[in-house]
């Protein structure tokens, strides 16, 4: 529910930015708060998690993402929606880790790719509806700030879902020990990334995640502006191609993660690189709509090759006591793919036609390939 409310806006997103008179390049950098934010956040939050208990941190990332979309409805300048991104980082940081750490808790180690697999798609289903909920709704509103109070309600409904379905979870924590657990969790912090990067399975997982966001991150962003602008393609349009985007990745989650426990991880997060370099490098000549929404499927499918087995490598290579930390440090790379991604793409668009930050993507992705075929022997789990 969270994730629907979330992306309805998607669509139309970036082009309220521009309404607010916020250039291009730099809504890429308003959209880097959150992923700055995630890059700090997310591994604290992941070890805190083992901490003080997950429903606690859950709650409270469930309703900070609720009410950013409450913040964009009434904003009339550049400064709020800097606010509501500073929030949504926030929220997501605290939310996610201790989720993916509770689902990786449900299987067993050598199940932990089929266990990600659903867990994401769980998120993915309503991301699947989301855009293009939002680019219907667009056509029959006039103004976007309607349809921002609409998608704070329905992330408003998680918080009640959760609450109602965790009544009788209670997660008992003394002031004391949890003050003497922080303690002791800042005291190990630095020995504890010493150990866990110390692991080359958790080297590879990282890397090919910071990849992986370092590319599709940006595509929510800037996809908008550039088939709306250079395209003239209207909101329908834009949200049916992320959807397309997401309903991939809803549909091929489950089954890739489960074909990664038995196949290996290596083979699927190369072959999603590499595919996602003739779809970025055909972006820039799309001629319809059909043609982005097929591309954007493509995306979508390489995002699961890519994103969960990579943090499936991650899981695997570490004891159920560090998966907490583990969530923590893989979502750390993904947002720091993300954040750096972002500055990049955003500082070429700033000198060169948008066109020019898909052949870049392209050539990341070809580049990023490679590597990860010359570091092969990390991706078996060590001992």
């Amino acid at each position: 529910m969270v994730q629907f409310g979330e992306t309805i806006p998607l669509s139309f997103q970036p082009l309220f930015f521009e309404q607010l008179g916020i250039s291009a390049a730099i809504i890429g950098l308003v959209y880097n708060i959150r992923n700055i934010e995630q890059s700090v956040l997310r591994l604290m939050a992941g070890s805190l998690s083992d901490v003080f208990g997950r429903k606690r941190l859950i709650l409270i990332g469930l309703i900070l993402i609720a009410v950013v979309p409450f913040i964009y409805a009434v904003s009339w300048n550049a400064w709020l929606p800097l606010v509501a991104m500073f929030v949504s980082g926030l929220g997501v940081s605290i939310f996610f880790p201790p989720t993916e750490s509770y689902a990786s808790s449900l299987y067993p180690t050598h199940q932990v790719g089929a266990a990600m697999g659903r867990y994401h798609m769980s998120w993915a289903i309503s991301a699947v509806i989301g855009p293009s909920v939002g680019g219907f709704l667009a056509l029959s509103f006039p103004e976007f700030r309607q349809i921002f109070v609409m998608a704070g309600f329905v992330s408003m409904a998680a918080v009640v879902v959760f609450m109602l379905l965790t009544r009788g979870d209670h997660e008992k924590r003394s002031g004391e020990k949890v003050s003497g657990q922080t303690s002791k969790l800042i005291h190990e912090f630095p020995s504890t990334m010493r150990r866990l990067f110390g692991n080359k399975s958790v080297i590879a997982g990282c890397a090919a995640v910071f990849v992986h966001a370092f590319c599709h991150w940006m595509l929510p962003t800037f996809i908008p502006i550039y088939a709306a602008g250079r395209l003239g393609f209207n909101t329908v349009d834009i949200g049916l191609a992320l959807t397309a985007n997401a309903l991939m990745t809803a549909v091929a989650l489950p089954i890739v993660g489960t074909v990664s426990d038995k196949i290996g991880r290596l083979l699927p997060i190369v072959t999603g690189l590499l595919a996602s370099v003739a779809a970025f490098a055909i972006l820039p000549h799309v001629q319809s709509p059909l043609m982005l929404i097929a591309i954007m499927a493509t995306l979508g499918f390489c995002a699961v090759l890519e994103f969960p087995i990579s943090q499936a490598v991650v899981m695997e290579s570490l004891p159920l006591a560090d998966r907490g930390s583990a969530t923590g440090i893989w979502g750390m790379m993904m947002s720091l793919g993300g954040t750096i991604g972002m500055f990049v793409i955003a500082a070429i668009i700033s000198v060169a036609p948008i066109e020019w930050i898909f052949y870049f993507c392209a050539a990341f992705s070809l580049a990023a390939g490679l590597a990860m075929v010359a570091i092969r022997d990390y991706f078996k789990p060590q001992p």
